[in-house]
């Protein structure tokens, strides 16, 4: 599917992933924009954009906004759903849900989801698509991989087309969560030391949010099964111990780190290694251009230098 000409509609187009999206969309694109739009967003908004605010959860101005579009990229999640908070997990799924229903009410025949790796659990790495079976260790990992199969039955039923990508983690300017976060937030209430979950030595992905976004596109573009489903991540690890160490070298601290556990697993859901296997996306034309410490490393300047 070409990306030019089109009219789009990008769910949670003002968070993180999607306003960075959006941006690139609404180059060669009519664009909208279906975002509860916090205040913290409006900064992230695309002035080329439309903007919706609607209840994800609510079919009816879902149905609405989804009239009249080509495609639909749906980011839009809540990621509070962990470990008890069922609530946002069964709406994480309903959202998508509602989706695919108005898709099919309104003859809207192509998807692009946010999946994420974290769907694999505890598996071998580097992991490829084709891996299986899937066993997800949080909330959040099961209400993705429940999206995916909702989006796989639809496609295949009512011959729709998507591309679905399970997604490393993702870092860059305007990111709003995660150890890089954490870790400035804990340093600025005490700048002498930083808590480690685990024993640091846990090893994850990180994939620059520009490389993202440019991995979603290449792939719409390039892909033509009924259903994608590709991975996008960086091609190396970093460990979580260094990701703190960048944070007190980019705050200039002399912070000691203090380690909860005496083994690479910080809290119920963790895993000891992140990476999925990038050959299908690199087969279809895209690669990352960035390290996983280099994204490490712009994701904390571009945070140190926000105020506290």
């Amino acid at each position: 599917m070409k990306l030019d000409g089109n009219r789009i509609l990008v769910t949670g187009g003002a968070g993180f992933i999607g306003s960075h999206l959006v941006d690139l969309l609404a180059e060669k694109n009519s664009v909208t924009v279906a975002d509860n739009l916090s205040p913290d967003r409006r900064k992230t908004l695309n002035k080329k954009a439309n903007y919706v605010n609607i209840d994800l959860l609510n079919k009816n101005p879902v149905s609405e906004a989804v009239k009249n579009v080509d495609l639909v990229v749906h980011l839009a999640a809540n990621p509070l759903a962990s470990l008890t908070a069922s609530s946002e997990m069964i709406g994480n799924i309903t959202m998508t849900y509602n989706i695919l229903e108005a898709m099919k009410e309104n003859n809207v025949n192509n998807m692009a989801f946010a999946s994420s790796a974290i769907i694999y659990g505890n598996a071998p790495v580097p992991t490829k698509e084709s891996y299986g079976p899937l066993k997800p260790n949080s909330l959040y990992a099961a209400s993705k991989l429940a999206c995916e199969a909702l989006i796989s039955a639809y496609c295949h039923t009512f011959n729709m087309k998507s591309w679905v990508f399970r997604f490393a983690n993702v870092g860059g300017p305007r990111l709003r969560h995660g150890p890089a976060h954490d870790f400035i937030t804990k340093l600025r209430n005490n700048p002498s030391e930083l808590e480690v979950l685990g024993d640091g030595s846990q090893e994850r992905c990180y994939l620059h949010v520009a490389d993202c976004v440019d991995g979603i596109a290449r792939v719409i573009e390039n892909a033509d099964s009924p259903v994608n489903i590709i991975n996008l991540g960086a091609e190396d690890v970093i460990t979580i111990k260094r990701i703190a160490e960048i944070v007190i070298e980019e705050m200039k601290l002399k912070a000691k780190l203090k380690f909860t556990a005496k083994e690479p697993k910080g809290w119920k859901g963790d895993v000891k290694i992140f990476q999925p296997d990038i050959t299908l996306a690199k087969n279809l034309g895209w690669k990352p251009k960035r390290s996983s410490e280099e994204t490490v490393r712009d994701t904390v300047r571009s945070l140190v230098l926000k105020s506290p």
